[in-house]
């Protein structure tokens, strides 16, 4: 593979400092791994993935710079399982819109560290710039030698990555050690240390968690570290999901907004009340004598005061394009009757937020979830799905977008193929872990609503390679079914591998994977009923599209013929005269013949399938 060696060689050579290449036969053994997969992907793609992995240890950097505390010490050799323009990408979009300063300063450390890994030394000396502007303007926002520090060995560090050796010493000769700064600022460097890596997914957030807590052991009376150790928690949960209540991160924010009357932390508080109440509805509500239990009076409770505490965020800052957000989407992770209790002001802290930030795709993504959950206004919720897809790599809302046109035009009309085609077009962007669990909707269209399991093992085997057991693929939620419960796909696709009986390349081994992974999944029988339950659902929820476009279409053209001339309701009104008088001499052939061929209902005859989606509602 002398043309990967070549490519090795010279993304090593313009990537590690000092243009140290001793890790290229690390850096080779890499790239053999990405040549199995050149089958299918682009030399570009390639490339860049090739160019997102770092090598640089601790060990590469000076002496003077191995102690200093900051992003290239923190993240030494970079975490291959998310891109770097997703997070680019998402720490532009906090640097942006985070409320606390504090925040922002770390976000653009974080694009300075991206864009130098990126050879991109241009922008990266623009961002330390602003940086260091925006310390002096906030004078260390409360934490000076904390944020000095980080500031001056991130700047050394871009320094030692240009060949700027001696300057780099210069640089860092003001360097407050951390050993001897006081407690509190220690934390606030845990605390830039977990805000860095919260953006960095699975790996990242783990280490997100132990720097949040250990930023809380160094001063455990600061409000602002008991909810970063809290938000890291709530991070965690993506990888490791439960359904058990949150009690420590409960706690965490309840202390905090004890100690301070934070917007962002009452919103958050509310959203935990939120969630952990619908949570232990979901699980109880069928228990015998639920709805008069302490249990329901407890729910009902934190539901209330989750809507308490937005309003009363709102009132502090109704100016605030995050806050108006967050308490709309909140209110609308409550139950259905706190819901419409409150649909006025969720309605208006959307449109505020909107009006704030007119190109938030999340605030188009939950405006389009109001209209069609609250206004039961599948167009309306359509245009905004759509356009917060448009808007940027906003998975969660294309998503939503296939899973409402599925509801409203039924697996035969609608083909969402071409949406797919999209998302697969914006792999790069997507960490690995996101879109692992992208792949679950095309093998799960594939295997059961096009019976096409040679497409679906075809993405199958991307997840399988992972050797790893996901919840995503063990609790598979459908695109394409409303209120289905989730299934295990592991068993699914290992019960129709055995019923297909080796007609496919690969698929012993992918079952021997699969009962690796998930042993309780890959049974010893297969069996041939397994998919009748939801071939049967997919069958009667085409047939409800039917009955749904025929009774819309009659009604449409009804309605039609009601706007014509008043010659044609004269017409009418003549028809409808010698109808009457047939009916009065009892000819009900001749009436029902009448009935049949009269102008205003003629047009009831149109057949549903010569419409277009777009003439829904």
């Amino acid at each position: 593979s002398v043309h990967w060696y070549q490519i090795a060689v010279s993304e090593s050579q313009s990537l590690l400092p000092c243009h140290d290449v001793t890790n290229v036969l690390q850096f080779v053994q890499k790239c053999h791994i990405l040549e199995s997969m050149a089958y299918n992907t682009s030399e570009s793609v390639l490339v860049e993935k090739i160019s997102a992995l770092r090598l640089v240890s601790k060990e590469s950097w000076p002496e003077w710079l191995r102690l200093a505390e900051s992003p290239f010490n923190w993240q030494p050799t970079r975490f291959e399982d998310v891109s770097p323009q997703e997070v680019i990408n998402l720490a532009k979009e906090k640097a942006e819109y985070d409320d606390l300063p504090f925040d922002k300063f770390i976000r653009l450390l974080t694009l300075v560290y991206e864009y130098s890994h990126q050879g991109n030394f241009k922008e990266a000396e623009k961002i330390i710039q602003r940086s260091e502007s925006m310390l002096a303007d906030e004078e260390g926002f409360g934490f000076r030698h904390a944020t000095e520090h980080v500031l001056l060995a991130t700047q050394a560090h871009l320094m030692v990555m240009q060949g700027l050796e001696d300057q780099s010493r210069k640089k860092i000769m003001g360097l407050e050690p951390y050993i001897v700064m006081p407690t509190t600022e220690q934390a606030a460097v845990q605390a830039l240390k977990a805000k860095f890596f919260s953006l960095y997914r699975k790996k990242g957030f783990q280490h997100a968690s132990e720097s949040s807590k250990k930023a809380l052991e160094l001063n455990p009376e600061e409000p602002m570290w008991m909810y970063l150790v809290a938000e890291s928690l709530r991070r965690e949960t993506k990888y490791f999901p439960t359904n058990e209540i949150p009690r420590e991160e409960l706690h965490l924010l309840e202390k905090a907004v004890e100690k301070v009357k934070n917007p962002t932390y009452m919103v958050h508080l509310a959203l935990r009340y939120a969630t952990s109440a619908s949570t232990a509805n979901w699980q109880h509500g069928r228990d015998p004598g639920f709805y008069s239990s302490d249990l329901y009076k407890t729910i009902t409770k934190m539901w209330d005061e989750a809507s308490r505490l937005c309003k009363e965020a709102l009132e502090l800052e109704p100016n605030n394009e995050v806050i108006n957000r967050r308490c709309g989407h909140t209110l609308m992770k409550c139950s259905k009757e706190v819901q419409l209790r409150n649909k006025e002001f969720i309605k208006a802290a959307f449109e505020k937020a909107l009006e704030l930030c007119p190109e938030s795709s999340m605030t188009l993504h939950y405006l389009g979830k109001y209209y069609q959950k609250l206004e039961k206004n599948n167009v309306m919720a359509e245009e905004f799905y759509k356009k917060a897809a448009l808007t940027d790599c906003n998975l969660p809302a294309q998503f939503d977008l296939i899973r409402l046109r599925f509801k409203m035009y039924g697996t035969e009309r609608y083909d969402p193929l071409p949406e797919y085609e999209k998302i697969s077009q914006q792999q790069i962007q997507i960490e690995r872990h996101t879109w692992l669990e992208v792949q679950t909707h095309f093998v799960s269209y594939y295997l059961i609503v096009k019976r096409d399991l040679r497409r679906a093992l075809e993405y199958f085997e991307t997840i399988i390679n992972e050797n790893e057991e996901f919840d995503f693929v063990k609790n598979h939620f459908f695109l394409y079914l409303e209120y289905f419960q989730p299934i295990d796909l592991y068993q699914y696709v290992s019960n129709e591998i055995m019923l297909s009986e080796g007609q496919y390349p690969n698929q012993n081994e992918l079952l021997r994977k699969i009962k690796n992974i998930s042993p309780d999944s890959a049974k010893d029988c297969p069996d041939k009923h397994l998919m009748n339950e939801i071939i049967t659902k997919i069958r009667k929820s085409n047939e409800y599209v039917e009955r749904k476009y025929t009774h819309r279409s009659n009604r449409a053209d009804a309605n039609t013929s009601d706007t014509v001339s008043w010659r044609s309701n004269q017409s009418q009104q003549s028809s409808y005269q010698r109808q009457n008088q047939q009916r009065s001499t009892g000819n009900r052939s001749s009436e029902s013949s009448n009935w049949r061929q009269s102008g205003g209902n003629s047009s009831r005859s149109s057949n549903w399938r010569n419409r277009t989606p777009s003439q829904e509602e």
